[in-house]
């Protein structure tokens, strides 16, 4: 038989989610100061991948190209299963077969272009645009939605979740460097849909036992509703992360952007619906004395 241990979710409130504001304040503050590293889907560009026979002397590359093209070139070798290859990013790039040219001065016929991929400024911009919608419309909604489900001061507190975990998600791609990417804003989204369902799990807990026992101490309400939703958050997120561990390990270069910014977001999550949205519920319930009633 599984013994049932009670955790004092509450008392931990105030100082978890002091915590949590300062890591939230340092998140948002990288954003100003370092700025969002963007990818070519952004910003417009071009990204060949250039497979080589023999040595690649990278150096040679590099200065061939920048002297032909009078741009900044980024030239990247990758290293991959046992095989290697060269990244080569720039800016947008209407005429790819001088880098067909460029690449037959250098390496001669030893070279096989295995992928172009190339993104106009417009399309980057409009990319940009419509990324950044996607995110806000996703909250405003979710807001709406629980707004009617349950009532607006737990609106407040989802919301408060939500933009914690979008927000340090990103403040910890920034430090790690990586690029934001339309990979990484779908993960975002995947993110906010997962931290809302933990949360909402967790809010329906806590109205039953609030109509069931409407004079009792809200805190210790709060309490119970969360350690009977314990172990089901807990292993609903370690399956998440099994499966998300995997796909970075075996989902190639490609997802692994994608996997980073997932394994972060479902911890975020977790955390979140705990230490972050019932914190701020609990306050406005207290606070303004809110009545929940059944469906």
């Amino acid at each position: 038989m599984i013994r049932k241990y009670q955790f004092d979710f509450v008392k931990h409130f105030k100082t978890m989610f002091i915590v949590s504001a300062i890591v939230f304040m340092i998140s948002v503050l990288s954003l100003f100061i370092f700025g969002v590293k963007s990818s070519i889907d952004f910003t417009g560009g071009t990204i060949i991948n250039v497979s080589v026979d023999g040595t690649m002397d990278l150096g040679n590359l590099r200065r061939v190209l920048e002297e032909n093209l009078n741009q900044s070139i980024n030239v990247v070798e990758v290293k991959s299963n046992e095989e290697s290859y060269v990244l080569l990013k720039m800016s947008y790039l209407s005429d790819e077969k001088i880098i067909n040219d460029l690449l037959e001065t250098v390496y001669g016929s030893s070279y096989v272009i295995n992928q172009i991929e190339s993104i106009g400024p417009k399309l980057g911009d409009e990319l940009k645009i419509n990324a950044r919608n996607a995110i806000i419309a996703s909250l405003l909604l979710i807001a709406l939605y629980i707004s009617i489900r349950f009532d607006g001061y737990y609106a407040i507190g989802s919301l408060f979740a939500l933009l914690h975990d979008v927000f340090i998600t990103l403040g910890i791609l920034i430090f790690m460097n990586m690029e934001i990417s339309i990979s990484i804003i779908a993960a975002l989204l995947t993110i906010v849909g997962y931290s809302l369902n933990d949360t909402i799990v967790i809010y329906d807990r806590i109205r039953e036992n609030m109509s069931a026992n409407p004079y009792r101490d809200k805190k210790k309400i709060f309490n119970k509703s969360l350690n009977q939703t314990l172990n089901r958050t807990l292993v609903t997120s370690l399956t998440t992360l099994i499966v998300v561990i995997v796909l970075y390990f075996y989902g190639g270069n490609v997802l692994q952007p994608f996997s980073i910014a997932l394994i972060i977001g479902v911890m975020l999550g977790t955390y979140s619906s705990i230490f972050i949205a019932s914190p701020v519920t609990l306050f406005l319930e207290e606070k303004y004395n809110i009545e929940t009633e059944e469906d």
